[in-house]
């Protein structure tokens, strides 16, 4: 059996540190792996964001920030260019909430938020947390107010996906949502390309920044203009960065340090 054209990029949040772009790398390489063992491009990317979940110097799963309150409340999101979406908001208690928003995308729903959303994930029998109960070595959740939202894109010649992870704004008010979930602000997946976008999620949702930015992939403008072009929407104030993928190829950037990681094979 062939190598099969595959493109994946993966980001650690804005603000995460540069050199700890070895979890993203392992993110990628998950992804690939799975996706050359025959898994569908939509699992294999969840696979990938679920590692970054499970790496604890990111704002997602293990890494994730707490609220005012000190508890811990996860959004995530996954969507397709064949017409999947699924997402969970402000989900408490589980270890990878990708893979609840992705068991989402396979029901009628799109979002399920809170109490609902955990006892979705408890149906399927995900695998639960708590703060004094961390995976991955023991790492405690971040207290760091620097890092993002965690993402990954792939595309397999065929097909475009995109998913996003995090445990949202530091020491924020219990319930509050950000970008991850919504359609178009902080992700979108066509048949022309998938973006992945990271930082203030309330002025990444007031641009709808992930679909105007895929509408600047219809247009046919190359991956790393278009990256150049929409860190320029943002002000130097606002933590903003995307990865994003392309027929024409992928990029990535931010205007904080970010650790992202890519690999493409045709």
């Amino acid at each position: 059996m062939g190598t099969k054209k595959l493109s994946v990029v993966a980001h650690g949040g804005a603000g995460s540190e540069s050199d700890h772009s070895d979890g993203t790398k392992k993110a990628v390489e998950i992804c690939y792996k799975a996706v050359q063992e025959d898994t569908s491009l939509i699992h294999s990317v969840s696979l990938a964001v679920a590692v970054l979940e499970d790496d604890g110097r990111y704002n997602a799963g293990s890494g994730s920030h707490a609220r005012e309150n000190g508890k811990v409340e996860h959004d995530a999101a996954i969507m397709d260019s064949e017409g999947r979406f699924g997402a969970v908001a402000a989900m408490e208690g589980f270890k990878n909430p990708i893979h609840a928003a992705k068991a989402v995308s396979d029901t009628k729903y799109r979002i399920l938020a809170g109490d609902g959303a955990a006892k979705f994930a408890r149906d399927l029998n995900l695998e639960p947390t708590q703060l004094h109960n961390i995976p991955g070595g023991g790492k405690d959740f971040s207290t760091s107010p620097t890092t993002d939202t965690v993402g990954c894109v792939a595309f397999n010649g065929t097909s475009f996906v995109a998913a996003l992870s995090t445990g949202g704004m530091a020491g924020a008010h219990p319930g509050r949502v950000g970008d991850v979930p919504i359609i178009g602000s902080g992700l979108y997946a066509g048949s022309d390309g998938a973006v992945a976008a990271t930082g203030d999620g309330e002025a990444i949702m007031m641009k709808i920044t992930a679909y105007r930015t895929y509408e600047l992939i219809q247009r046919g403008a190359s991956p790393q203009a278009i990256v150049d072009e929409v860190i320029g929407w943002f002000s130097s104030t606002d933590a903003f960065g995307l990865i994003l993928v392309t027929r024409k190829g992928s990029a990535g950037g931010s205007n904080r340090s970010m650790a992202w990681s890519s690999r493409e094979c045709d």
